[in-house]
């Protein structure tokens, strides 16, 4: 199979080109007063979607030149700050065309030297993505990965465990960049951490992936697109950050950020680096009420629990790349990053429990010393075949990641009100982790409205985990070692056809074989998994009116079990529970039908259908074996027997009351269809879910502007575990000085205290409600400077509109 894979992918890969003839446009572009308007935006755009050909910035003089062109209707669309857009209609017809002097009018709103610019919507749709660029956000500066996470429409944290979820689903693929991170959840919270809103250009939602994505990721794919410095000449960006928060039990908790990019672009090479530091300090709490049952559901104990952590992290995040053309057809380029962190705590907890022979109270303190170093390095080429747009691009990626932490316990125990006793213990829990990546994508144009893409992927990743307690009975350390690899191969192909002109079709299919296995220290195999899978795709796009367009989308995705799920050895977290894996689960398999309705390329409205297959969650249990005389909360994985569904209707909604005021309105509901079970837990129900966001900017003068942003959502049942409603509503404001090169930003989150999680779990032997806090009410001031030369000529190929170290484009 995966033989004659490969030679389809080869054969594929290399086939032969058509030339097609090709011509340029040039011209001056000219400001009010006759002289040249230097460094005007040139942009070519289809006359048949208005999309983006080929772009280019006019010289000193205002000459301009753009070449490679078809014999095709364009437009002309220039712009300049402080003057109206212009735009001329234009038809290639086998030959070069010179245009007149083009002459900028003063833009009208531009009075008494007000300069007028171009202001991100802070949340846009582009084909199957929802786009929400961060810089449009006053109240996202200063935040980290993981906290503006929190500020995505329909993206919540669930801050129990650190895990991210789309529309309350788990099994979202995290993406940088375009590529997989290949981190595990709590590896991914702590990458997270280290990057700075101010580093992050836009989050995309990916709700319905094409055959070109990782098939993973079965309720979308989240990814973070962080900044490239696209202007030329050499530019800087400064950034610094404080902030704080204070409760009244805890006392102040200080932050603060500083950092640095630089991006120098010159005609064959472009270079850029940036450097940043983050402190925090947080707090988080929790309060469980637990009932702990024999299997014929009698009670045995009943236990509140409550804790508080306080700590600390310290992130560095580094990043080089660097991009060289060899021609106007190869470029070559490389990249390299670097993320550490530190993240000492303190955790005190109290455990009060009833029991049939009388009462017990648990008092324990916890320190951790932690720390998290992630290194990753992308090479990576770009080959044009021919000007009819083939192109062939290669990436090879290595990301290396370890992990030390070692907690610390004290435990005193009190039966009965007796004399306590104290017990100490330790958590030793190294890991290390290596992933190769090589994947290459090709596209041609085989048709004049026909587009072929399709690549291979093979990706090889190793974990190691060390994990040493010292919970059991005779306090000596129990150690366990876990070796996980997994060889996942992939290849695609993707149909992009233009029917008429008012019909699109795309049509994929992406196979991916997976091959994993876990052994212990010996090499004795502990788990092993070998399947294959297909994953179509099939989108129409039909354009009805001139306002008003339709969507209908087919896919299909995996959600693989991470290395921690097939780990059979019992590790304990807490004196009181343990978590073991399960080598026989599967992966759950989403099929997913979406029905979207476009007006004016504005509004939007979706239906969604999903069918889990194999579905796969965590199980909760009582072990009152595995000690004498104890009884443990035992928490795994397993695949359940049932029906898991859901439908789901999505809504953006941006609108703008008054020139001053604009609003971006998203809206999502549903309802879940669940009918399974495992052993005497049976979970059947139809469950409405729904959430809200809302952002709202007010332009207060020309320099000053706010915004008011809140987000709502009911919460919702996932496998055993049902969520309550979250929320939080957030202010900013954003000033303009230095004649916009510096940017000062105030923001207050969750002022009113209102974003916490709470949730029930229930099973045959358990059932536990609780309540949790953290570090979410907090002042912030940012202050961004941008200075550097950006007088220079153009790149040698001004139709590379990439930017630094984009590689492959996250394809295959």
């Amino acid at each position: 199979m995966k033989s004659s894979l490969i030679s389809v992918y080869l054969f594929v890969l290399f086939l032969p080109s058509v030339g097609i003839a090709q011509f340029k446009i040039s011209g001056r572009i000219i400001d009010e007063k006759k002289q040249a308007a230097s460094f005007a935006n040139i942009l070519v755009l289809s006359a048949k979607d208005s999309s983006l050909v080929k772009g280019n910035i006019a010289d000193t003089d205002g000459s301009f030149s753009i070449e490679s062109l078809n014999n095709q209707a364009y437009i002309l669309h220039v712009t300049a700050v402080g003057y109206k857009k212009y735009y001329q209609a234009f038809t290639i017809q086998n030959k070069d065309i010179a245009f007149e002097p083009i002459q900028l009018s003063v833009e009208s709103q531009a009075l008494n030297e007000v300069q007028v610019t171009a202001r991100k919507q802070l949340i846009e749709r582009s084909g199957d993505k929802m786009i929400m660029n961060i810089e449009a956000s006053p109240t996202a500066a200063g935040l980290n990965g993981l906290e503006l996470m929190e500020k995505v429409p329909g993206v919540t944290v669930d801050r129990n465990t650190e895990t991210i979820k789309l529309k309350g689903k788990d099994g979202v693929l995290i993406m940088i960049d375009d590529r997989k991170t290949y981190l595990s959840d709590e590896q991914l919270a702590n990458f997270l951490k280290t990057l700075k809103s101010e580093d992050i250009e836009s989050i995309e939602i990916i709700a319905n992936p094409s055959a070109r994505y990782d098939a993973s990721g079965s309720s979308g794919i989240i990814n973070i697109k962080t900044k490239k410095g696209k202007s030329l000449g050499t530019n800087y960006i400064l950034d610094l950050n404080a902030g704080y928060s204070r409760y009244a039990a805890i006392g102040g908790l200080p932050k603060n950020g500083q950092g640095i990019t630089v991006n120098s672009r010159h005609e064959k090479y472009v270079v850029y680096a940036n450097l940043n530091r983050q402190y925090t300090e947080w707090y988080n709490s929790e309060q469980q009420q637990q009932q702990l049952l024999s299997e014929t559901g009698s009670l045995l104990e009943t236990r509140t629990n409550t804790g508080l952590a306080i700590g600390r992290f310290t992130n560095w995040n580094g990043k080089l790349g660097f991009d060289y053309d060899f021609s106007k057809k190869t470029s070559l380029g490389f990249s390299a990053q670097l993320a550490s962190t530190n993240s000492p705590l303190n955790r005190n907890a109290t455990q009060s429990s009833i029991l049939p022979s009388g009462t017990q109270h648990l008092d324990m303190n916890r320190t951790r010393d932690g720390n998290f170093n992630n290194y990753t390095f992308n090479t990576h080429w770009k080959q044009t075949i021919d000007t009819s747009g083939t192109l062939l691009t290669a990436d090879f990626d290595v990301i290396l990641n370890n992990r030390k932490w070692n907690d610390y316990f004290t435990t005193i125990t009190s039966i009965n009100n007796a004399e306590p006793s104290t017990v100490y213990n330790q958590v030793l829990f190294p890991s290390n982790g290596r992933t190769f990546v090589l994947k290459a994508d090709y596209t041609k144009k085989i048709t004049k409205k026909t587009k072929l893409e399709t690549g291979f992927k093979s990706s090889y990743s190793v974990n190691e985990k060390d994990f040493s307690d010292n919970f059991r009975d005779n306090g000596a350390l129990v150690n366990s070692f876990f070796r996980f690899s997994e060889h996942i191969t992939a290849g695609y192909f993707m149909l992009n056809s233009e029917l008429n002109k008012n019909l699109n079709v795309q049509v994929g299919l992406r196979g991916e074989a997976t091959d994993n296995q876990g052994l212990d220290r010996e090499g004795n195999q502990l788990s092993a998994q070998n399947y294959f899978n297909f994953f179509p795709t099939l989108t129409f796009n039909q354009k009805v009116t001139k306002d008003y367009a339709i969507s209908l989308g087919y896919s299909r995705r995996i959600n693989r079990p991470n290395d921690d799920v097939f780990n059979t050895f019992k590790r304990f977290f807490y004196p009181q529970s343990y978590t073991i894996g399960n080598p026989m689960v599967l992966p759950s398999l989403n099929n997913t039908i979406t029905f979207t309705h476009t007006i004016k390329d504005k509004y939007s409205f979706s239906m969604n259908y999903v069918r889990v297959d194999q579905f796969s969650t965590n199980v909760f249990d009582v072990d009152t074996t595995l000690i004498a005389g104890k009884r443990l909360i035992r928490e795994s994985y397993e695949n359940v027997k049932g029906k898991v569904t859901w439908w789901g209707l999505d809504a953006s909604l941006p609108f703008n009351p008054a020139k001053w005021w604009s609003i971006n309105f998203n809206i999502w509901s549903g309802i879940n269809v669940y009918d399974y079970q495992r052993e005497n837990t049976l979970v059947k129900l139809s469950q409405p879910y729904g959430g809200m966001y809302m952002q709202q900017t007010f332009t207060l003068s020309k320099t000053l502007s706010g915004e008011v942003s809140g987000w709502l959502n009911s919460g919702e049942t996932w496998g055993f575990q049902t969520s309550k409603a979250q929320g939080g509503i957030d202010f900013g404001l954003k000033k303009f000085i230095w004649e916009k090169k510096g940017t000062i930003k105030l923001s207050v989150q969750d002022p009113f205290n209102l974003n916490y999680w709470r949730n029930n779990v229930e099973t045959s032997t358990l059932t536990s409600t609780g309540t949790y806090r953290w570090d979410n009410r907090r002042f912030r001031i940012s202050f961004t400077y941008n200075f550097g030369n950006t007088n220079v000529k153009p790149a040698i190929h001004p139709n590379n509109n990439d930017g630094g170290g984009d590689g492959g484009k996250g394809r295959g």
